[in-house]
């Protein structure tokens, strides 16, 4: 008896984390079509760590994925530009504590995210 109720708990719970992870939103990125292709999966490889990162270290202030504190302000372009040469020399004038945690490598692979994901 308690083989088949153990039975059941795990697939009730397999299925319930497998709705979770399909339900997802997967991060889309625009990459030209000119880049070669093993150059666009590093750049998703790039990209990818840089979401991990975004989310650990940034959402908390600009949010990520979903409405309110949740959601990623959509930066331009210059602004990106700009906040990654500040942060990568140290003058970043807003002070961004966190930044000054991260490595160069680190904040290359947010903006690497940042500038290729796909704005709807």
């Amino acid at each position: 008896m308690k083989t088949r109720s153990f039975a059941i708990s795990t697939i009730i719970l397999s299925v319930a984390l497998l709705s979770k992870c399909t339900s997802q939103k997967k991060t889309e990125y625009d990459i030209p079509s000119h880049v070669p292709p093993e150059n666009r999966a590093i750049l998703i490889e790039r990209a990818e760590k840089g979401k991990v990162l975004y989310k650990t270290y940034c959402s908390g202030c600009h949010g990520i994925f979903t409405k309110g504190k949740d959601s990623i302000p959509n930066f331009t372009k210059t602004q990106i530009d700009n906040y990654h040469a500040t942060a990568l020399i140290g003058l970043d004038q807003n002070n961004h504590a966190v930044a000054k945690k991260m490595s160069s490598e680190q904040i290359d692979y947010v903006i690497t995210f940042l500038r290729l994901r796909k704005i709807d």
